[in-house]
């Protein structure tokens, strides 16, 4: 029996059917992964990126605490060799006071120090973060510290200059809360009026706090790597594997990761993504790399940063699509033989209309011109294609959705809703420059909480995070639409305050803000007070750039704090009293 050209043409219009089907499923399974790992690559790049730059922000202010203390009065004093005895106790004691203030605002601080050259580098004033909370060690308990190199090297660097140690497992057992942990030392010079080097201040930063501060807005499935500028892993998923140098046995990234060397050695290479196991046969991960350049001119280290996540919870949506496509490819294909086999010769003009479309389709649009009216068989086949393009579209949808909230994490605080650090940076940039064109003025002021980390230990982090939130909502209704409030970190914000006549409108503003904050704040049953000191700094008088800027402000604010809390000071009143 011959087979009549009807028939034929419907084996061939079944056969076209369902390869037509699988390849659209197969292709828009493929390029669905394709696209999560794309998009998920680009995240951890991007928040790598973040990370990176968070990370070379908060080296900032360790700098300029630094310069801070260098410049106190007592710190000159006692480097000038001018003082008697009496007046030399007060100057410790004025500069342990100054250490410990710091220490309490700066969660990241294990350690303040000032070291003298003289007497094989014996240590004068020390700070340290214990067990028992913070404490000034006595005299005879101070040590010599001429061996080690964050002594002699920083004595060795120009004036102004920071010295900046390699990070490294902290082995002086002479101090408890930072012993065994992964510590970076920052120095600079203290020099008297002669010119000469009268020794140095120094701080240990844990980066173990620093990290977890930092990564705070990162979800739990990413994984934070760090390692110097030889491979050694400093910071990892498995604490196995770090600072195996300072173990006996070295463990380098380079040898998990081939391709990371390009990011080891000089060249323009400054990120890198990669697909791989990180050492372990059964988990693989997709990462981002940046290298973090830091450090002084003379000093030029740089770190790896890596941010990974497991491929499987990045594909996890992938699946679940895999088999809805796999579901409507089969129903599909089964729909296509029985309606091709029966009706060919009738259907034969809707079938190739509708598998032209498919083979235009692409994931992300929508399938058009196809009969989704009809109601029957070819009516059912094109809106279950037009279901699966509204859902890979929504799946496209939500990769922008969530790239689009990454980018709004990167300029604001979580916590706050408040811009962060770098959006506060552009700001006050443009501000400049716009102040700089029009000849105009604008003031900052710099803000810190009196009393949060207390409330923070006593009451708990909740109770901590929503007094900054409560904090934040009193700064902003106290100020003009104008205005821009943002924070820093911690419990330091800040506001730019612009377009007033005088000094005294912004007077006005910053004591509206100390009432406001001398009211009694009540969060989840709690009653406490916690006010807030303000130092100001102005445009052009106080300074011409941001840094000058935000230093002035910042000089002034630990001024306020040095006073009473629930004060105000002007970096111009600061520098008046100064000469």
């Amino acid at each position: 029996m011959r087979l009549g050209v009807g028939f034929k043409l419907g084996i061939w219009l079944a056969l076209f059917g369902i390869l037509s089907t699988a390849l659209t499923g197969y292709y828009a399974y493929s390029k669905s992964r394709e696209l999560l790992i794309a998009a998920a690559e680009d995240k951890l790049l991007t928040a790598t990126d973040v990370l990176g730059q968070r990370f070379l922000d908060s080296l900032i202010p360790i700098t300029e605490d630094l310069s801070m203390i260098v410049s106190l009065p007592a710190l000159t004093a006692l480097a000038d060799g001018v003082a008697g005895a009496d007046l030399e106790k007060r100057h410790h004691a004025k500069l342990e006071e100054v250490f410990a203030s710091m220490l309490k605002s700066r969660v990241d601080y294990v350690q303040l120090r000032v070291i003298g050259v003289a007497d094989f580098g014996r240590e004068l004033i020390r700070t340290d973060r214990t067990g028992n909370g913070i404490e000034a060690v006595n005299n005879d308990d101070l040590q010599e510290k001429g061996h080690f190199p964050y002594l002699f090297e920083a004595v060795k660097m120009r004036a102004g200059e920071f010295y900046f140690s390699k990070i490294n497992l902290n082995r002086e057992r002479h101090w408890q809360d930072g012993f065994d942990t992964p510590t970076l030392r920052i120095a600079t010079q203290v020099r008297g009026a002669d010119g000469k080097v009268f020794g140095i201040v120094i701080v240990n930063v844990d980066l173990n706090r620093l990290f977890s501060r930092l990564r705070s807005n990162l979800p739990r499935n990413i994984d934070l790597v760090l390692t110097n500028d030889e491979g050694d892993y400093l910071i990892h998923p498995d604490q196995r594997k770090t600072f195996g140098f300072d173990r006996g046995r070295r463990i380098l990234i380079q040898d998990d990761i081939a391709d990371i060397k390009s990011l080891l050695e000089p060249g323009p290479v400054g990120h890198l993504l990669t697909r791989s196991n990180m050492g372990s046969k059964e988990v693989a991960n997709a990462g981002a790399f940046v290298r973090v350049p830091f450090g002084s001119a003379s000093q030029p280290y740089f770190v790896l940063l890596g941010l990974q996540t497991p491929l499987g919870l990045v594909l996890r949506d992938s699946e679940l699509l895999g088999v809805t496509i796999i579901q409507i490819t089969v129903l599909c294909s089964l729909a296509a033989a029985c309606l091709s086999f029966l009706l060919s010769f009738v259907l034969a003009k809707p079938l190739n209309a509708m598998a032209t479309a498919v083979k235009q389709f692409e994931v992300g649009k929508v399938i058009v011109s196809l009969p989704t009216e009809r109601d029957d068989e070819i009516g059912y086949l094109a809106r279950s294609f037009q279901l699966m393009s509204n859902r890979l579209s929504s799946q496209v949808s939500d990769l922008q959705e969530r790239e689009h909230h990454l980018q709004h994490l990167a300029h604001h605080d979580q916590l706050t809703g408040l811009p962060n650090r770098a959006m506060f940076q552009q700001a006050l940039d443009a501000m400049i420059n716009k102040a700089s064109v029009e000849d105009s003025r604008f003031c900052l002021m710099f803000i810190d909480l009196d009393k949060f980390k207390q409330i923070n230990d006593q009451l708990g982090h909740v109770v901590g995070d929503q007094a900054l939130q409560l904090a934040a909502l009193r700064m902003r209704a106290s100020v003009r639409n104008e205005d821009i409030v943002a924070r820093l970190g911690g419990d330091e914000f800040t506001i730019l305050v612009s377009d007033f006549r005088h000094e005294s409108d912004v007077t006005a503003m910053a004591l509206k803000l100390i009432h406001v904050f001398d009211q009694t704040f009540v969060v989840d049953g709690h009653e406490f007070d916690m006010t807030c000191s303000i130092g100001i700094s102005m445009f052009p008088q106080d300074g011409k750039d941001a840094d000058q800027l935000l230093n002035a402000a910042d000089a002034a604010m630990y001024r306020a704090k040095l006073g009473k809390r629930s004060m105000l000071e002007w970096f111009s009143d600061l520098s008046g009293n100064a000469t």
